[in-house]
């Protein structure tokens, strides 16, 4: 079972127990490794158990001082020979020039929710005349096609809020990465419980790692009573690099 591309070129016994409670190791070739469990599997499912246990065995590897390429989810090889042969010598050239992208920088993963959604909708309704006006014109006439347009106005206003109130917050996290990327919102159709605001990755040199965890700091207590945020890392960065291997 493969877990992510190091460079090491001493063969390594991980004191790390991967899928199924086996011992991670590395197959090595050059100044280039995969760290690896033996498995008596060819599939691995999509259960928590096995991608927390993928995820898991990578940010150990971390811990240790390496960076990683790391591998797709349940990539599993026949043999070390295999290995060698189809990924470490065939595709020697290409891991090495992804490995520039990872070195001496982490993942880093920031959520952010609405704390009150009733008075983000307060909000909106005060700060937009236009919606003052439909709102009396529908409760002067509330035909329901009034009543769907006043609510189409409010979704849109919500809408620009979120983005306004997701790039206060992440512009000045951006300054200190290489990489970001906007993972997909979860959304929900209760208008009161669609509070996510942003669920962003950023790719930050190490050097920059304590810098962004007190910004991410002092936007937790700024925005405390307004938002709830989410900050995970380091760990892997998955968002970034995630190698397809074919064996």
């Amino acid at each position: 079972y493969l877990y992510c591309v190091i460079k090491e070129r001493v063969p390594k016994k991980f004191n790390i127990l991967g899928q199924d409670g086996e011992k991670v190791y590395t197959i090595s070739e050059g100044d280039l490794a995969i760290c690896v469990s033996d498995t008596p599997k060819e599939e691995y499912s999509f259960i928590k158990e096995h991608l927390t246990g993928h995820q898991r065995v990578i940010e150990e590897i971390m811990k240790e001082g390496y960076d990683v390429l790391p591998v797709r989810f349940g990539t599993v090889a026949k043999s070390a020979q295999d290995i060698r042969e189809k990924i470490l010598r065939a595709k020697r050239k290409e891991l090495l020039e992804t490995f520039p992208k990872v070195e001496g920088r982490v993942e880093l993963g920031l959520r952010a929710f609405w704390k009150d959604m009733p008075a983000i909708f307060q909000e909106i309704v005060k700060e937009n005349k236009t919606i003052q006006q439909a709102k009396k014109e529908a409760q002067k006439n509330p035909f329901q096609l009034k009543i769907a347009s006043v609510g189409e106005l409010i979704q849109k206003a919500l809408e620009a809020k979120r983005k306004s109130e997701a790039e206060n917050i992440l512009n000045p996290l951006n300054k200190l990465a290489v990489d970001f990327k906007e993972r997909e919102l979860l959304r929900s159709r209760e208008p009161l419980k669609d509070t996510m605001i942003l669920s962003s990755a950023f790719l930050v040199p190490k050097s920059n790692e304590k810098e962004f965890d007190k910004r991410v700091g002092a936007l937790i207590e700024e925005y405390n009573q307004r938002i709830k945020f989410t900050y995970i890392g380091p760990i892997p960065p998955f968002n970034f690099i995630e190698l397809i291997l074919h064996v």
